[in-house]
């Protein structure tokens, strides 16, 4: 059975004052969390750590009771209901919700899932692959409606997300499962990575021959250099034989 490394790191950015993002790895479980908190004053943050730590603490307890992805609907359940929780309870964390992307290794399998437009990339054998599914008007318009690439980068509301944790009672959550192979990484980021970074310049640093420490520090660094206008998240895990 392959083993994992992992690394994960966060940066506010050039712009914003506070860091709404969270994000952990639990080696025993084989998970990792990245999730981006917005929204009700200074509560972006408490979103997205409510959201990471109730994933977790859900995960340990209910381990191997029922199918992976089973427990990860619940973990995420969980986790919109706390958020809700804490919005009603409080008058200055009203309107707060956060994404989360969210991998968990069974081997052979990985179990991804994600609520917003966190994401999660394959980079294998060169090729680098999304494996997430960004909830946002965009992606909503462009499944019912042809656009052309020029139409797409002059829509304005291409960031608005049409689902997040704690923001709805009921929400919708997307799921991919596949096998992982030794040599394999996967990212999981939040957009103030994905957004000022585009695919190839997330590959080039992939496929360097660094440790995975290095990569996530490039891929921070390199957001910042592009701007950096959102928190920046980054959680590495490299297949190793």
């Amino acid at each position: 059975m392959p083993s994992f490394e992992a690394w994960g790191n966060t940066d506010p950015g050039n712009i914003r004052k506070n860091n709404e993002d969270a994000w952990l790895i639990d080696p025993a479980l084989s998970l990792a969390v990245v999730a981006d908190g917005m929204g009700g004053a200074a509560c972006g943050e408490v979103a997205s750590a409510i959201t990471a730590e109730s994933i977790a603490e859900y995960l340990r307890e209910k381990n191997g009771d029922k199918d992976p992805q089973t427990i990860i609907a619940e973990a995420i359940g969980l986790a919109n209901k706390r958020v809700l929780e804490k919005a009603r309870e409080s008058s200055d964390c009203k309107g707060m919700g956060s994404t989360v992307v969210i991998a968990l290794l069974r081997h052979p399998d990985v179990f991804i899932s994600n609520v917003g437009d966190s994401r999660a990339y394959l980079f294998r054998e060169g090729e680098i692959t999304q494996l997430s599914y960004d909830q946002t008007l965009l992606n909503e318009l462009c499944s019912t409606t042809p656009m052309t690439a020029e139409e797409i980068e002059r829509f304005p509301h291409k960031h608005v997300l049409t689902m997040a944790v704690g923001t709805t009672e009921r929400i919708k959550i997307q799921n991919y499962q596949g096998e992982v192979e030794v040599g394999d990484q996967l990212l999981l980021c939040s957009d103030g990575l994905s957004g000022p970074v585009p695919d190839p310049d997330i590959k080039e640093i992939l496929s360097e021959s660094i440790p995975v420490e290095e990569k996530v520090d490039k891929l921070i660094a390199l957001a910042k250099e592009r701007g950096g206008p959102d928190n920046v998240t980054a959680v590495l895990l490299h297949c190793l034989p």
